[in-house]
């Protein structure tokens, strides 16, 4: 089975396996052509990076926590690691980003993105998943490079 076969197969284990888990969520799918200094280094690393959690942690009041700095608000955000769950990469990058811990409840949404390369026609795509988690704080204290605000950020599609 060639790239696209595997990639692809990976996605669809780990759609079904958030199937299982989350009682239903949006998903959506895109394809994007990317350069070859973005594309090779996706295609080497397919098997590692399996994935992009990120995470909209919520207070009581329904504020988003979200960090801030130079580029602006964003959503904590991991790429997930071969033999990491989804979830454990969500935690992760809630942890590093924000200084809380949470839990999990929902997804937002899920992006199947295909990514192919823009200057080779031949080469196959690769297929990436993006999952938005929702989530509560249950312990800890936000970072100063965090803050709460009313609607969480755009997720962008970042492969």
């Amino acid at each position: 089975m060639n790239l696209a076969g595997r990639s692809r197969d990976h996605v669809e284990s780990l759609l079904s396996a958030l199937d299982d888990s989350y009682e239903s969520f949006p998903v959506t799918q895109t394809t994007v052509s990317v350069p070859s200094e973005t594309y090779d280094p996706i295609a080497r690393k397919w098997r590692q990076e399996v994935a992009r959690a990120d995470v909209h942690v919520r207070n009581d009041a329904g504020e988003v926590l979200v960090s801030t700095d130079e580029e602006g608000p964003r959503a904590p955000s991991a790429i997930v690691a071969a033999g990491e769950s989804l979830e454990e990469g969500a935690r992760r990058a809630v942890t590093r980003s924000l200084g809380v811990e949470c839990r999990l409840d929902g997804l937002a949404g899920v992006t199947i993105a295909g990514v192919q390369h823009e200057d080779d026609a031949d080469a196959n795509p690769i297929y990436r998943l993006l999952v938005v988690f929702t989530g509560q704080r249950v312990a800890g204290t936000p970072s100063r490079a965090s803050e709460w605000r009313a609607e969480p950020p755009d997720s962008q599609l970042l492969i």
